[in-house]
């Protein structure tokens, strides 16, 4: 587990590896309104078990975190490690309830996602999709050092609308950490990193 200090109004947020009893959280914070209107590739899952299954079925390479905020999951986080000719890449994928965000969660959750990229899964590309009118998350990402790539035009239907979408992405080259920060950082992150 990794914990935040609470600072700026904001939540201590703690970041932890998912585990399997996070399901029904997680099933909610996919099905709330707020996270299908601004976040969601599909309708709503009819069943915490059909999520579950979605979910674990991702990637094989993967790190796949929470942040709780008083030991409620406020938020999640998904890195996912592309195959073949890309196992240099990954895609990330956050959501936060309504009920926490603007709070730090999401920020938590991407530095940590980012530290892991680098860290722990030696990445060098992290990319995402995020809907063109959810300035908040671009804003987010752009905090972050993500920038836009590509604009998917009708990316999504929303109702009787079309959406577009961005593709933004961070690529990971700054200076390499030396061996005592790689190793610090190994055992700061370790507990978050799931191999298959």
């Amino acid at each position: 587990m990794i914990q935040s200090a609470p600072r700026d109004n904001r939540d201590a947020v703690t970041i932890r590896r998912r585990r399997n009893d996070d399901a029904p959280a997680l099933f909610e914070l996919v099905n709330e309104d707020g996270f299908q209107r601004t976040a969601a590739l599909r309708g709503p899952f009819a069943s915490c078990e059909e999520f579950t299954s979605w979910l674990d079925g991702l990637a094989s390479r993967k790190i796949e975190i929470t942040g709780s905020v008083d030991g409620a999951v406020a938020g999640f986080g998904g890195l996912y490690v592309l195959e073949g000719r890309l196992d240099h890449s990954c895609w990330i994928w956050l959501g936060v309830r309504e009920k926490s965000r603007q709070r730090g969660i999401g920020a938590a959750l991407l530095q940590t996602l980012i530290a892991a990229a680098d860290v722990l899964a030696g990445m060098r590309r992290i990319q995402l999709t995020v809907f063109a009118d959810n300035e908040t998350a671009i804003r987010l990402y752009g905090k972050f050092g993500f920038e836009i790539e590509g604009r998917h035009r009708r990316f999504l239907r929303r109702g009787d609308q079309f959406l577009d979408a961005f593709t933004m992405a961070r690529l990971l080259a700054g200076a390499p950490l030396t061996n005592a920060e790689r190793l610090q950082e190994i055992q700061r992150l370790k507990p978050l990193w799931s191999a298959a």
